[in-house]
């Protein structure tokens, strides 16, 4: 191996397991994406980055649970709440987002394993996104279905995008990892730590400083900016579906943003450069994670990790100069 390059957090999208088919698959379809996903991380260790944090979306996965819980309404009548939804989601993806990296390590005769931690994320009680629930989530209904789902399980529901009506939950600003002192022994231990998926478990403090869940989704990328400043990481990379975040997205003058500084990426975020549900949290993601002490993000597509570490493609964005 090189010499060992500087630390980073690799953020995947909910679709590094997610299969683009309609079709109902077999579940060693996941394995199969995450393999193509995982091999891009084992070939960062070959070339010598050896402090690697990964973060992982789970919006498909929670989707999933949302519907067989529906499909069994009537047999098991009482609703998992979206905490412990997240908390299974983050289970089931670990495993095999570790499973995978573990085996491919073995194969190429690398020494290296990875560990999953089910991460608890503290929101404020107080936070305005409870009063205005924004984040759709889990089955699309019919109008009459979503009355009487507002009427029964104190749900809000909205209408999206012509497709039906999706209930509306809370997306508060993360501001504490619970399980942060566990990701650093990991990396100490040379290990790959896996965690915050889906933007981690959300919990608050009650009056008597006890740990509750609570029903809400935490941005998965902003979850792993403050996990990679309280970590103290090097460089985030935050991977989608997009090859960069764009200017003019989707207008006959989009164009690709390939380098730009913190004071750039904000203006442009003030101007309105970037989709409200997508792109700007990725952008907000890693200004706040520069702000805050990181020396390098970048956005990028999810099978181009290596090409983009190296400059080749996606966006970087650097501090602004001093």
């Amino acid at each position: 191996m090189t010499s060992q390059r500087p630390s980073i957090l690799i953020a995947f999208g909910g679709n590094a397991l997610n299969v683009n088919s309609k079709k109902h698959v077999h579940q060693k379809e996941e394995f199969i994406v995450a393999r193509r996903s995982m091999a891009n991380v084992v070939d960062l260790l070959e070339k010598g980055y050896n402090k690697i944090i990964i973060t992982h979306g789970n919006g498909p996965q929670v989707g999933r649970i949302a519907l067989q819980q529906e499909l069994t309404k009537n047999e098991f009548p009482r609703q998992i709440t979206l905490d412990v939804c997240v908390a299974d989601s983050q289970g089931r993806i670990g495993y095999i987002l570790q499973n995978v990296f573990d085996n491919i390590c073995y194969e190429r005769k690398i020494r290296k394993k990875a560990s999953t931690v089910i991460t608890q994320v503290v929101v404020d009680v107080n936070d305005p996104a409870f009063l205005s629930p924004s984040k759709p989530i889990g089955v699309f209904y019919s109008k009459e279905e979503a009355e009487d789902l507002k009427n029964q399980r104190g749900w809000v529901m909205a209408e999206d995008a012509g497709r039906g009506y999706r209930r509306l939950v809370a997306s508060p600003e993360p501001i504490e990892i619970i399980e942060k002192s566990k990701f650093q022994l990991l990396l100490e231990h040379d290990f790959i730590a896996i965690g915050c998926g889906g933007g981690g478990v959300p919990v608050m403090r009650n009056k008597n400083h006890e740990l509750r869940g609570v029903e809400a989704v935490i941005d998965k990328d902003k979850s792993s900016a403050l996990l990679a400043n309280t970590v103290g990481i090097h460089t985030l990379i935050i991977l989608t579906e997009a090859n960069f975040a764009y200017l003019n997205f989707n207008t006959p003058n989009q164009r690709p943003i390939k380098t730009a500084r913190v004071s750039e990426m904000q203006d442009y975020v003030a101007q309105g450069q970037f989709a409200k549900g997508s792109m700007e949290p990725k952008i907000e993601a890693c200004v706040s994670f520069l702000k805050g002490g990181g020396q390098r993000a970048i956005i990028a597509n999810l099978f181009d990790l290596p090409r983009a570490l190296e400059g080749k493609i996606g966006t970087e964005i650097l501090p602004d100069l001093s």
